[in-house]
């Protein structure tokens, strides 16, 4: 290994040739150069997201909304590009350059590096797009905030109308649903959504009528706003309604949202479950309803925090950026020299390599979560797939503003140089038969 990385070393005029000379034939001769490096992964992106997300309906949580979805599966399409490029232009590579090794003294070594260094330059052109896309949905494209409202598909409305077209002909449409809630029977949590979470508080203030009278009828609410933590997306006003054995007809608490702090009011009608009031009826309590008294709740909750899930933000993370893709070189030039090698003892190497990486691509969790094969059974499989770790921690540098764990990092470190000392062994014990073997 020492031996190869010291003629790497001597001939760096001659590997940067290399490398300067597969950037520029890449696209020779088209007319967008390489902004055909931010094009392909964006054309993965939309035939994966139909595929997965519209049809497979994957997603990496509840929390995630459709555009983070899409920023994540973004992020794995550009490494898992690079890598697989890379690991399929070099197991041939010495094939290819057959004349080259055959006919002078040549560096052979030098082949898969700079297919490597190639693939990484040109990943790295397309890293930007996932930046920009993470800056903007996570500092500047603030979410939207709305209430839940149960709505159910009716042919009337809740008078009993029937809704009726042009041309005469009953239909169902989305008719909300009010709650009824007895005044022993608890509390009844209004939810207020958030889109998805974002790295900063968020205030979202509320006014309260109705005929029901706070601190009477209901339990008084107090404050008239509710702070999201950073990556919180769910929060609840909580009416509990207090007994007061009085015989009435149903009064009812409207709640209505103000115009938030950080955020924005999601436009009625944007989802049928949607909205920014909420009005609910409360009844009174009889003695044949037979219900129990309960526990007040807080008048304002916040379910407790998820650690694993992650608002998208930019920061200081990304100082561990280089590691990761020293780690990958190393990885995958290890694994380039290996085949590359094999590869002149047995031809159909580089056409099982193909569909290996097809395999291993759907294997490691790109296009879908991977606590998902955990569920299934299948968890071993990411234990011992280093790509999973390598993707993962891209991802947490690039779009969560985390620094990968360390037992991560060493585990990746450890399969980089054991996969780089194996592959660079093997093809130093047979680089004398290489012009032999080609």
């Amino acid at each position: 290994m020492l031996a190869i990385l010291s003629s790497l070393l001597r001939h760096r005029r001659l590997l940067k040739d290399f490398v300067v000379r597969d950037l520029k034939a890449r696209y020779v001769g088209s007319s967008m150069g390489f902004f055909w490096s931010v094009i392909f992964p964006i054309i993965n992106l939309f035939v994966y997201m139909f595929v997965f997300r519209l049809v497979l309906n994957a997603r990496w949580g509840d929390k995630q909304s459709a555009i983070e979805v899409a920023i994540v599966m973004l992020a794995g399409i550009v490494i898992w590009t690079a890598f697989a490029e890379t690991i399929s232009r070099a197991t041939n590579c010495l094939v290819d350059n057959a004349n080259l090794i055959q006919k002078v003294v040549f560096p052979s070594e030098i082949l898969p590096s700079y297919l490597v260094l190639s693939s990484l330059v040109n990943m790295c052109i397309g890293l930007p797009v996932v930046l920009l896309a993470v800056l903007w949905m996570g500092h500047f494209a603030e979410p939207q905030v709305s209430i839940y409202v149960h709505h159910e598909l009716l042919d009337h409305d809740l008078s009993g109308k029937p809704f009726v077209d042009d041309q005469g002909q009953v239909y169902k449409k989305p008719v909300a649903i009010p709650k009824v809630l007895h005044e022993r029977e608890g509390h009844y949590g209004i939810l207020v959504n958030l889109t998805r979470g974002w790295c900063r508080p968020i205030t979202v203030p509320f006014r309260v009528s109705g005929t029901a009278v706070e601190g009477e009828d209901y339990m008084a609410l107090g404050t008239r706003e509710l702070t999201f933590p950073p990556g919180t997306i769910k929060g609840f006003i909580n009416i509990y309604p207090l007994e007061d054995h009085v015989a009435e007809e149903p009064e009812t608490v409207t709640i209505e949202l103000g115009e938030p702090q950080g955020a924005g009011l999601r436009p009625e009608g944007a989802a049928l479950d949607c909205s920014r009031t909420y009005t609910l009826s409360i009844r009174d309590w009889k003695a044949e309803d037979g219900m129990a008294a309960h526990e007040p709740p807080p008048p304002i909750w916040f379910p407790p925090s998820d650690e694993t899930y992650h608002p998208l933000q930019l920061g200081g993370a990304l100082a561990v950026l280089p590691l990761l893709l020293v780690l990958q070189a190393l990885f995958t030039v290890g694994l380039g020299y290996f085949l590359c090698t094999f590869n002149l003892f047995l031809r159909d190497t580089f056409h099982l390599v193909g569909v290996g990486i097809t395999v291993w691509m759907f294997a490691t969790p790109i296009f879908y979560p991977g606590w998902m094969v955990a569920e299934k059974g299948f968890g071993w499989m990411l234990l011992i797939n280093p790509m999973h770790w390598l993707i993962d921690s891209y991802r947490d540098v690039l779009l969560y503003d985390v620094v990968p764990p360390l037992p991560r990092l060493l585990a990746l470190a450890g399969a980089a140089f054991v996969t780089l000392f194996v592959g660079a062994r093997f093809f130093r014990a047979n680089s004398a038969k290489i012009p032999d073997l080609l």
